[in-house]
């Protein structure tokens, strides 16, 4: 593993602009990813960063050959490895294990179903020169057939969080973060089952952190095709916003609105008869339902009384 790089001068909270960094580390966790995983790391092949930077696997257990194929591409790129991360079944286990390999410092995560935009990797590396952590931006549209698009009136973590008002965040899809900001914050909650990057942001920013976008840093998220897979997705998404809450409310965030709440409910209950013949409603029921659902199971767990 290559030695990462001494600490920046400006690694402080609050303060300046930092210099480029010297090495960035991509890190990406793959569960049983094998379908999709060629397509990632063909894209990163295709980066113009004219930059040092390495590929970091992070594989979370995967039962298909997701392992064996990480090891194949990972021969293509000047510097890159595959790392076991099988302690925990999380996605945020699987990036602090490839962070904690990561010689940068400068880390970039990405996931292993999505594909970054030519010059992905070089606007975010000019997005770290002026925040701690780096927002990229999320297109939905170009790897989603239309019906898919057409469940989502919103991105999927803005719909989850819809009512939950707080700080801005970085997606784990798309985020970039120094080494030693990382460092210090203890990386990812590995006990949440969803928005540990929204929590990571959050915490972040409390702590004095800087958030930029760079919304020139594109990476493309691949949307759920089946019905089944996106109301298991958004069950998860559905916890987000009590175990959010749970841990943020002493720190200003607000309770959701009763009324949101309530129109909710109302379209879930009116929307019922149709989601029977028609697949675009089927989706987007099947999608409202299931994040009502974790919201209610995440009430109850953490005791709170917010939907």
């Amino acid at each position: 593993m290559p030695a990462r790089p001494s600490e920046p001068e400006a690694a402080r909270a609050g303060s300046g602009p930092r210099q480029s960094p010297r090495l960035i580390s991509v890190v990406i966790p793959v569960l049983t990813g094998a379908a999709t995983l060629p397509h990632q790391l063909k894209a990163l092949r295709a980066q113009d960063y004219a930059g040092a930077w390495e590929v970091v696997i992070a594989d979370n257990g995967s039962t298909d050959a997701s392992v064996e194929i990480a090891e194949r591409w990972v021969k293509h790129f000047p510097c890159g490895r595959v790392v076991h991360a099988v302690g925990r079944r999380s996605a945020g286990h699987a990036r602090n294990v490839g962070a904690a390999q990561a010689g940068g410092d400068f880390l970039a995560f990405t996931d292993a179903d999505d594909v970054p935009r030519p010059g992905w990797l070089t606007a975010l590396a000019q997005g770290a020169r002026h925040g701690d952590l780096v927002a990229g931006g999320i297109d939905v549209d170009g790897l989603s057939d239309p019906r898919s698009r057409s469940w989502h009136a919103i991105p999927p973590r803005e719909r989850a969080l819809r009512g939950f008002r707080f700080l801005p965040f970085a997606s784990g899809t798309n985020t970039g973060v120094w080494a030693d900001v990382f460092e210090r914050l203890g990386g990812f909650d590995e006990y949440m089952a969803s928005a540990e990057d929204i929590e990571f942001s959050w915490r972040a920013q409390l702590a004095s952190y800087r958030v930029v976008s760079a919304p020139e840093a594109v990476v493309q998220e691949r949307l759920r095709r089946r019905v089944s897979s996106l109301a298991r997705q958004h069950f998860r998404y559905g916890t987000s916003g009590p175990n959010l809450y749970r841990r943020f409310r002493d720190a200003g965030m607000p309770r959701p609105r009763a009324s949101e709440t309530l129109r909710t409910w109302a379209w879930i209950l009116c929307a019922w008869p149709a989601a029977s013949w028609s697949a675009r409603v089927r989706g987007r029921w099947a999608l409202e339902a299931a994040l009502a659902g974790g919201g209610i199971a995440a009430s109850v767990r953490n005791r709170l009384l917010i939907v």
